[in-house]
């Protein structure tokens, strides 16, 4: 198994700022210092989980391929 791809360390950081932006509309860090943009914190961890995914299908891809060309 190779190392994972770009994608999926860009996914894990813009995962992450979606759940940092969630916290902070829920109040838990105190109050909300930028709530225009934490609005869109769902926004942010989708768009995180689709940029994982289809790194991780690129990687399986890849994967698959050297597999292949061993046989």
């Amino acid at each position: 198994m190779n190392k994972p791809n770009t994608a999926v360390y860009i996914a894990l950081v813009i995962v992450t700022i979606g759940l940092i932006f969630q916290f902070m509309e829920m109040g838990i860090f105190g109050a909300d210092p930028i709530p225009k943009i934490t609005q869109y914190h769902q926004l942010f961890f989708w768009c995180g989980i689709l940029v994982w995914a289809l790194g991780y299908m690129k990687q399986k891809a890849v994967d698959k391929n050297e597999s292949e060309n061993d046989l």
